[in-house]
């Protein structure tokens, strides 16, 4: 608990702080009747919240190493965090069948692609941590539905509203599958040793916050029926797989020497395969 506060905390508070705010605003922010926006101190203060974190993102990553290592060294072993990603990934699968429901009822292509690449998203994210616990090169083929889930994300969200002149009432969600594409790339990237902590850990931080953020969007809709529904569940659970590797990820400090990759991989190989073994004498 106390690794997950140091290195995820300051996404949690800023993303609670964030859908507070704009689950203000869209409370009284807007006109019932018009839907135009209106002098709203929860608006104002929201978009002046999103800005300074963005530059302390900015500033702190400034700090971070720019050295690109291989996944295994940087990032822990999954251990305690293995719940969180299979919460996350289930959260995403249900959220993304509710999507392509939503688009069978309706129309929309982006949202049905959407709702088919956020199941393949999550089983990706299963595979891909169940991958990390084996003997084998990590590849980064699981992780691709999830990038091309959040693209298709930021169509589903943005191509209803293109033609809304209130910028507010939609940005928070396209902001949000915005910057969880970028972090989903970043986290492709960390497999394939081609990110550096000083990209990654900011973008997945801003990421997680939006999606926090994003999902009073989804409350706020939850008269519309599964549309809300599944944006509480799919956001939910983009934030809860970004918050788990950032836990995951080691510091400068933390990091282990690089014969020591092998011994780890080895450990949590036999004690993924522990529970099997007592399965099968029972």
């Amino acid at each position: 608990m106390r690794n997950f506060v140091e290195k995820a905390g300051r996404a949690v508070v800023l993303g609670l702080l964030f859908f507070g705010l704009r689950l203000l605003q869209l409370r009284s922010g807007f006109d019932p009747e018009t839907g135009l926006a209106l002098p709203s101190a929860a608006g104002t203060a929201l978009a002046a919240c999103l800005a300074a974190a963005a530059a302390l993102e900015a500033l702190l990553a400034l700090r971070l190493s720019k050295e690109k290592i291989p996944f295994r060294r940087r990032f822990a072993p999954v251990g305690g965090m293995k719940m969180a990603l299979v919460m996350g990934a289930m959260l995403l699968i249900a959220g993304s069948a509710l999507m392509a429901a939503c688009a069978v009822i309706g129309s929309g292509i982006a949202l049905g692609a959407a709702g088919l690449l956020g199941a393949a998203a999550g089983v990706g994210v299963l595979l891909f941590t169940q991958q990390t616990g084996r003997r084998v090169d990590l590849s980064v083929m699981p992780l691709l539905p999830a990038m091309f889930f959040a693209v298709f994300l930021v169509l589903a969200e943005y191509l209803p509203e293109a033609d809304n002149p209130v910028l507010a009432g939609y940005y928070i969600p396209v902001l949000a599958a915005a910057m969880t594409a970028y972090a989903f790339s970043q986290l492709a990237g960390c497999v394939q040793g081609e990110s550096s902590p000083r990209w990654f850990t900011p973008i997945a931080e801003l990421a997680a916050a939006l999606c926090i953020a994003a999902a009073a969007d989804g409350l706020a809709s939850f008269s519309g029926g599964l549309w809300g529904i599944s944006k509480v569940l799919v956001y939910a659970g983009c934030a809860l797989t970004l918050l788990a590797f950032l836990a995951l990820q080691r510091r400068e400090r933390e990091l282990p020497p690089e014969e020591a990759e092998t011994r780890e991989m080895e450990d949590e190989a036999v004690s993924t395969a522990e529970p099997m073994e007592k399965g099968d004498e029972a």
